[in-house]
């Protein structure tokens, strides 16, 4: 597999090895092509293709080996810089950020960011998702409230058929993020999707992971459809919190 990542390094190696473009190419189906990216992404780090300091090769050499175009690139690469896996420097490309060799081992979705990291992440998370859950207790529609129980019943439905249920949590975060009717809130979601995701990966590895999950969604669902913000906040701080620290824990102890 080609890769031009080391054109960057601190080493000044041009590539990783010689293969054509030709057996670079990734084709991507199913999950939405920035997340598959980003998790592609994120494994050849972890394989050792791009080694702490390597450059990553430039966008257009990248939407050829992906196949995809250069908005899924640029927040493929925009969520890996976020949960600092990867640094962008303007005028300089992008680089895999330092880790140790021990981060390496350890679990793709949240790979060697640190204990520190992890917990800005599950902080900033639940800043901004409480402030999401409050004003849309106060503005939610009737459709808004009809696609937070959709996404709900087909969390649902994932649970009690034995399938994952990471692409209905994360639906149902987005529906509520939609409820709030503040733009630039739900981009700030969307930006923090990919981790995220990773986090719900993870969780789902467990089996105390989803044993609650849907109740803990039912209680702010209740809170929203009865406009109370201040208990919608409480019941969304309880469920991050549920689980938060059981899976930092297992994320930074596991390989």
């Amino acid at each position: 597999m080609e890769t031009t990542a080391g054109a960057g390094s601190p080493h000044g190696s041009a590539c990783k090895n010689d293969l054509t473009m030709a057996d670079t190419t990734v084709p991507l189906h199913r999950k939405r092509l920035a997340d598959q990216v980003a998790d592609r992404l994120m494994s050849m780090i972890a394989e050792g293709v791009w080694q702490p300091g390597d450059r990553l090769p430039p966008e257009p050499e990248l939407m050829k080996q992906f196949q995809v175009g250069r908005s899924s690139i640029r927040e493929a690469v925009g969520a890996l810089s976020l949960i600092g896996l990867v640094t962008v420097r303007p005028g300089q490309g992008t680089h895999v950020a330092p880790f140790s060799a021990g981060d390496q081992r350890r679990s793709i979705g949240l790979l060697g960011i640190g204990r520190d990291k992890i917990r800005e992440l599950v902080e900033a998370r639940l800043e901004l998702e409480c402030t999401i859950v409050r004003l849309a207790a106060a503005r939610a529609t009737t459709e808004d409230l009809e696609t937070i129980r959709e996404a709900h019943l087909s969390l649902r439905i994932a649970l009690q058929n034995g399938e994952s249920p990471i692409a209905q949590d994360l639906a149902f975060h987005l529906a509520v993020a939609g409820a709030c009717h503040n733009s630039v809130l739900i981009r700030f979601l969307k930006e923090m999707r990919q981790p995220i995701r990773s986090w719900m990966e993870q969780k789902a590895r467990h089996s105390w992971g989803y044993d609650r999950v849907f109740e803990q969604h039912e209680t702010i669902i209740t809170a929203i459809e009865h406009g109370n913000g201040a208990t919608a906040e409480q019941a969304l701080k309880s469920h991050l919190h549920a689980t938060s620290e059981r899976l930092v824990t297992a994320i930074l102890t596991d390989g």
